[in-house]
């Protein structure tokens, strides 16, 4: 996910020509996702979790990737996971960002799915 969030950012960085184009690409983005598109609720949280166009707000993150977890986005779910296993923007709680991969992993998310078989493994071998 990290990989994928840099590279979204150094997108964004190479394709604004201008403040105005950035201003104007959150604004449609900000406008699909009050209109409750998931994907662009998502793409917004990114956009709060990286800083990107916007000012950086781990809280506000939390808030778009929360909405479009709840209409079953599931990369907005694993998104919501890795807040709540870094405590960025809510309390840190791993049972929590555990719960979140493995519902985003029924949402047919590979990240979601790796991340939560990953942490099951290191449970694992704690019991051991």
């Amino acid at each position: 996910m990290r990989i994928k969030v840099v590279f979204l950012a150094l997108c964004l960085v190479f394709l604004s020509g201008t403040a105005k184009a950035d201003a104007r690409r959150v604004q449609i983005v900000r406008e699909a996702a009050e209109q409750g598109d998931s994907a662009a609720m998502n793409k917004l949280g990114v956009f709060y979790e990286i800083g990107a166009s916007v000012e950086q707000n781990d809280a506000e993150a939390v808030r778009w990737f929360r909405q479009a977890a709840d209409l079953g986005h599931g990369e907005a779910m694993y998104n919501l996971g890795e807040m709540y296993e870094a405590g960025r923007g809510v309390p840190k709680d791993l049972k929590e960002a555990m719960a979140l991969y493995k519902k985003s992993c029924e949402h047919d998310c590979k990240c979601g799915c790796r991340r939560y078989k990953e942490l099951m493994d290191e449970e694992l071998k704690r019991c051991d």
